[in-house]
């Protein structure tokens, strides 16, 4: 089988972090005998100026269409499975990050590990499309096209930035189940604080609801060089989240 693995970021100032997660995916990519694809900014230029002007040229919700347009090119070209990975995902297991046995399309499983309002912790069960999945002949790519646009117009600038990923994959799966790549998991900024500081609750909750090991996970750039529950988002913590994912192979005990 023919398969491309797509992903985008910008190509200057590009945090050293980020660096690792995608030779971490090149490095996987070659393991795997698979073709490669990356796309700089132009990713934004594919996409139409009315969808940019309604989804309040915020680059996530530009981007989750900038993606699918890519895996329809790639498919078109002949590829007869297109693998999408976010920049900020790390494989840190390479050897377990397999999709030999994928469905049509499938999406990754989250689990988002928060403050709770009892002052505990959270998990929130989501889907992701920091990885998707398309084989050729699926049912789902050209509809997931097609919904993004809608609901970008029908927002009109007014959008949050997971309104046409996590939001609109989460409330599809609720009602007719995808099929869910388990691997690829999301971390969240206490689990990536937990990592970095070598153990903690968010990161032992995580381990406790995952049904199997990860292999890789999105570190979520989208919420780097700010703070976010608490938790200082640095380039030099995600750095350290890097090291001990790749130190371990895995998620730290």
């Amino acid at each position: 089988m023919t398969t491309v693995v797509i992903q985008s970021f910008r190509t200057e100032d590009v945090p050293a972090w980020i660096s690792s997660c995608l030779e971490s995916v090149r490095s996987w990519t070659d393991e795997k005998g698979y073709a490669y694809r990356f796309v700089g900014d132009e990713i934004f230029d594919m996409v139409p100026a009315r969808y940019r002007e309604n989804a309040g040229h915020r680059p996530p919700v530009i981007t989750d269409l900038g993606r699918l347009l890519l895996i329809q090119g790639a498919l078109a070209d002949g590829a007869e499975r297109a693998i999408w990975l976010d920049a900020d995902v790390l494989v840190f297991d390479p050897a377990r990050l397999s999709f030999d046995d994928d469905p049509a399309y499938a999406f990754g499983r989250e689990f988002w590990v928060q403050p709770g309002p009892d002052g505990g912790l959270r998990v929130y069960r989501n889907v992701h499309n920091a990885v998707s999945l398309f084989r050729r002949e699926n049912p789902f790519l050209e509809f997931y096209v097609h919904a993004c646009e809608r609901i970008v117009r029908a927002a009109s600038g007014s959008v949050p930035n997971q309104v046409v990923g996590t939001k609109f994959l989460t409330a599809l799966h609720n009602i007719m189940g995808f099929d869910l790549i388990e691997t690829v998991g999301m971390l969240s900024p206490l689990v990536n604080g937990d990592i970095a500081a070598g153990g903690g609750p968010a990161l032992e909750r995580l381990r406790a609801v995952s049904p199997r090991p990860l292999a890789a996970a999105n570190l979520c750039s989208s919420l780097a060089g700010g703070e976010a529950d608490g938790v200082s988002l640095t380039d030099e913590l995600m750095g350290e989240v890097c090291g001990r994912l790749l130190d371990v192979g895995g998620l730290p005990e």
